[in-house]
């Protein structure tokens, strides 16, 4: 509304200017007026009441053109619904290229509409009237009816409201405001064209059967599926045997020539079969002297325990077969709803997928829907471009993708991301964080407080404020008082938790020498589904270190998805609007908004910046849909996009 009081303000200033006067000299001269009046209207920040608009035109001998309209009752008014209805249409629109007769006209007009009691027949009419001084052809009554009905001009805000709520339709559907108002203004079907939200019936889904037909594959044996876990224990398993031959070796060399045996070793294969040696931890040294072993029969002792077993390799092709049994499922299962879309290498990944996923299913917003889910724990792929053939078509079958953000992502799950969101599929990101109901502990929780409600977490947990801190540095300090504050069980069942998605075996590295072995024994109990035994303190405190690290971690992620990640909004394909994703901090939050997805029952806010104008999913306050404000590239997308 400040471009026609600009307009006004701008044509006084001149004509002040022209008249030697100042602001605080023509004030003077206008009885009721002050300076600060007339700069607000100088600057186009506020009209004064018509009949002061009229004093000050007067004095200063403009023509009636240039302030007329705006000293008419209601020109106020008309603006701000010429304003709201720039946002129905989709475009700028002005009164300003009628002329002065037309231009009063269509304030009264509009006023009318205001004010006057009206039937929903008499009040469409009536809007269909204005639009006509605004170049725009009438609107069918379906669309009247649908968006706008009989109390949308009962007020400025009452119309004001029921634009918005048209903007929300046209940024789920369409890839502009223009675009949206001409579909659907004029529609003669407009449910047609809105068949899109209609909300699904859950019945659809809960007449399935369960699906029970996957066979689960023991969380201490996941990590036979993955593919570098599977290369350790084979490479292990060579070297093993490696090292088996080479004592047996040596053994028949020590009995045929008992006192020249080790000088005709090679140097390298000594170096070799020593260096094996020590990797299993055997306590034999093949070095000649007061420690060196001479016994044969020692050696082939030592030769078959490290001899490598084949039950390692007899599991890991069970469980490998279990898991192509599984995709056969996968790959004939009539339907396919959701897609988990993860990286995984280590054990630790196998074990952080597969608990999210049991734990998002088994969820009672979606355990009753009896939905298809492709589970990649539970799935084995050796060849890479069946892989990726695979990924493909559930890609393309599944309703929706889950994305498993992870401490490292790769391009492969970047890119089945992106592909669903130019499918115009939702996509949902799940980012871990660290959390703990019994012990008030919750990483994402804090770093959505306010300033006030930050300083009472630290008046609370006796945390002092250092100067200059950004909000990540002050959470990391209330994370570690909070987690120093619970008992020594507590912050185990903490680690156990959180081990596999934090992927603790990675970050061993950052304790000191002395404890990382006991922590990867700790941890390596853990992956085996056996019951450690409490660690040391120093371990404890160690673990809890980096667990707060890479919570921090994972909320900057979070962050990063929502805000910056080349992910967080991509193209449909095929229509030109915007998608997003749907940021998740909880399998239990993933599950609510994977409800309302399925049955298309999301709610939604508009929200608008400088730039843009956002859809945003009430849940998770991820931006669902953009519409750019930026004119041209609004025009030039449109005009250049679909050209063939």
């Amino acid at each position: 509304m400040t471009a026609p009081i600009k307009k006004v303000g701008s044509a006084v200033a001149e004509y002040r200017a022209a008249k030697g006067w100042s602001q605080e000299q023509l004030a003077i001269q206008l009885p009721g007026i002050s300076r600060t009046v007339l700069s607000h209207l100088e600057l186009g920040t506020e009209l004064p009441p018509p009949d002061r608009v009229e004093q000050i035109a007067r004095k200063l001998g403009m023509p009636r053109r240039l302030w007329a309209i705006a000293a008419r009752p209601g020109y106020l008014e008309a603006m701000e619904f010429q304003d709201i209805l720039s946002e129905l249409l989709g475009k700028s629109v002005s009164l300003e290229s009628l002329d002065d007769i037309s231009q009063e006209l269509a304030v009264e007009a509009i006023a009318e509409l205001l004010h006057t009691g009206m039937s929903v027949d008499q009040a469409h009419d009536h809007f269909n009237a204005v639009l006509t001084f605004y170049g725009e052809k009438s609107t069918t009554a379906q669309f009247y009816e649908r968006f706008l009905g009989r109390h949308a001009f009962a007020s400025v805000d009452t119309f004001r409201t029921k634009v918005v709520e048209f903007q929300k339709i046209a940024l789920r559907i369409y890839g502009s405001f223009r675009q949206a108002f001409k579909r659907l203004a004029y529609t003669t079907d407009i449910d047609y064209e809105l068949a899109v939200l209609n909300p699904i019936d859950e019945a659809e889904f809960t007449r399935r059967t369960r699906f029970q037909s996957i066979q689960e594959i023991p969380v201490e044996r996941l990590g036979d599926l993955g593919y570098i876990s599977v290369e350790r224990v084979q490479r292990e398993s060579r070297e093993r045997q490696e090292l088996s031959d080479k004592l047996i070796e040596i053994a028949a060399g020590m009995r045929a020539e008992p006192s020249s045996w080790f000088s005709k070793i090679p140097a390298k294969r000594i170096a070799r079969t020593q260096t094996l040696l020590r990797k299993f931890d055997s306590t034999i040294d093949l070095e000649p002297g007061l420690f060196g072993v001479t016994d044969a029969d020692v050696l082939e002792q030592e030769a078959r325990r490290i001899a490598p077993e084949d039950a390692d390799l007899a599991r890991i092709g069970a469980t490998n077969e279990i898991g192509l049994r599984n995709l056969v499922t996968y790959l004939t299962e009539p339907y396919m709803d959701v897609y988990i879309a993860t990286s995984m290498r280590e054990r630790a990944d196998f074990v952080s997928v597969n608990s999210f996923v049991q734990r998002l299913f088994a969820a009672p917003e979606v355990a009753h829907l009896n939905l298809r889910y492709f589970n990649p724990t539970q799935s084995s792929i050796a060849d890479r471009v069946a892989k990726g053939l695979v990924e493909a078509l559930m890609l393309r079958r599944a309703r929706l993708t889950v994305y498993m953000a992870q401490k490292g992502d790769t391009f492969g799950k970047d890119s089945e991301a992106s592909v669903a969101l130019g499918q115009g599929k939702p996509v949902i990101v799940y980012v871990p964080r660290l959390f703990d109901s019994s012990a008030g502990v919750d990483s994402a929780s804090l770093m959505l407080l306010d300033e006030r409600a930050l300083a009472a977490k630290r008046n609370e947990l006796g945390v002092d404020e250092e100067e200059g801190s950004d909000r990540y540095a002050q959470v990391t300090e209330l994370l570690r008082a909070s987690l120093k504050r619970v008992a020594q069980t507590d912050l185990v069942r903490i680690i156990e938790a959180h081990w596999a998605d934090f992927d603790l075996y990675g970050e061993l590295n950052e304790l000191p020498d002395v404890f990382r072995e006991d922590a990867r024994r700790y941890l390596d109990r853990l992956t085996r589904g056996e019951a450690p035994s409490i660690p040391s303190d120093e371990v404890l405190h160690g673990l809890m270190e980096i667990l707060i690290r890479i919570a921090l971690f994972f909320e900057r992620r979070a962050r990063t998805f929502r805000e910056i990640h080349p992910l967080a909004l991509q193209v449909i394909l095929s229509t030109g609007v915007l998608n997003g994703i749907l940021v998740v901090r909880s399998p239990e939050m993933c599950a609510r908004v994977m409800q309302n997805l399925i049955t298309n029952t999301i709610e939604t806010d508009v929200l608008i910046d400088d730039q843009n104008y956002m859809l945003v999913e009430r849940i998770t306050r991820s931006t669902l849909r953009v519409i750019s404000k930026n004119k041209l590239l609004n025009n030039a997308f449109w005009t250049q996009y679909f050209v063939e």
